[in-house]
């Protein structure tokens, strides 16, 4: 079927060189699709901090949406405000993007033995997807977290206070000075979770969908059906992360001096009860506006270097 021919053969999968290529073009196509949707994810990590900062401080400061903060991050901080922590940001998809992608044929040919990938049961190729996910965001954590700070920190300099880190480099240092191994872990258990479900749904939902829009019209796999499939990647992996991801944000970006939250399951529920049910989707619509965008950016790279590199498709 359509799968056969999109699959490299079970010796290819295994040399070094081979994993290396695949790092790279799943790298590259990863950076590519960051720097496009940045802005995007710098607004969402605002929005899902503006409850913090006003709840419990009496003021009741309105809060904005997804287009009124983008315009109001652009009007203060200017450009370089929407692109904050673009350098950590880059560094975290050379090694999250990666492992999470790069590594995922040869994961999935370990799990599914010769069997052909595209008729191979969809929890198969979610549990490969959810493997490589949580083990490259073990590795990228200290990215992730310095990625956060300094997006977190534009909010300080409007309250007048001053920024923690003047960059990526001061920020790995100080939080190695500060707070050691373990500041470069903190939330590690949310992120490594979320990263899982959205590399598992996501890559499973990419890779069903495509093959589901293939089936339908009967195309050859090219552009259509690709960007349905990166659609589609893209609502799944929002519905399932926006709450871990909410949890992620709130317990990266807390001091290590003045600890808001004890865990996950302590900053789920202090938020639930201090803000809503909803607040755990705060920052929904720029996930997905984020998602989207970055699937569809990193798939059509992901599938044309795929296509240059090994003359196949994922």
């Amino acid at each position: 079927g359509l799968g056969a021919q999109s699959m490299p053969g079970a010796s290819d999968a295994t040399s070094a060189t081979e994993l290396l290529k695949r790092w790279g073009v799943a790298a590259v196509s990863a950076c590519a699709a960051e720097t496009a949707t940045l802005p995007l994810d710098v607004t969402k990590i605002r929005l899902q901090l503006q409850g913090e900062a006003t709840s419990g401080s009496g003021e009741a400061a309105s809060r904005r949406g997804m287009v009124g903060m983008m315009a109001h991050v652009a009007k203060s901080e200017g450009l370089a405000g929407l692109y904050g922590g673009l350098s950590a940001a880059l560094i975290r998809q050379v090694v999250y993007g990666g492992i999470g992608v790069g590594m995922y044929q040869p994961v999935r040919k370990l799990l599914i033995g010769d069997q052909d990938p595209h008729s191979a049961p969809l929890w198969k190729r979610a549990c490969a997807g959810m493997l490589t996910g949580g083990l490259g965001q073990f590795v990228a954590s200290p990215t992730d977290v310095v990625k956060i700070r300094i997006q977190a920190d534009g909010r300080l300099k409007l309250q007048g206070k001053e920024a923690r880190y003047r960059g990526a480099l001061h920020a790995f240092r100080s939080i190695a000075e500060k707070e050691g191994l373990a500041g470069f872990f903190s939330g590690v258990r949310p992120s490594v979770t979320r990263a899982a479900v959205i590399n598992g749904c996501g890559i499973a939902a990419y890779d069903h969908s495509k093959q589901l829009t293939l089936r339908i019209t009967g195309a050859e796999d090219g552009l259509l059906p690709r960007v349905v499939g990166s659609l589609i990647s893209g609502f799944v992996s929002a519905v399932v992360s926006t709450p871990l991801d909410v949890v992620k944000t709130r317990l990266m970006s807390q001091p290590a001096d003045q600890r808001l939250y004890k865990g996950m399951i302590d900053c789920a529920s202090k938020t639930v009860r201090g803000e809503g049910l909803m607040a755990l989707y705060a920052g929904f619509l720029p996930a997905y506006t984020r998602l989207a965008p970055w699937q569809v950016v990193f798939f059509l790279c992901f599938e044309t270097a795929n296509k240059a590199v090994f003359g196949k498709a994922l």
